[in-house]
């Protein structure tokens, strides 16, 4: 499979699971730092696939 197929797949993804903790009753500060993680969690996903790490 492509790199780019790949990331773009992944950040899809870590999108789709954003929103969805966005939608949840937590407090503002909780949901944006788990929002970042899931996004900083896609982004090690993607560049130790492209063969980063």
């Amino acid at each position: 499979m492509s790199i780019l197929i790949f990331a773009v797949i992944v950040l899809i993804v870590a999108a789709l699971i954003a929103w969805a903790v966005q939608k949840l009753p937590l407090p503002s500060p909780f949901g944006m730092i788990i929002q970042a993680l899931i996004l900083i969690v896609a982004a090690v996903v993607i560049a130790q696939r492209a063969g980063l790490f």
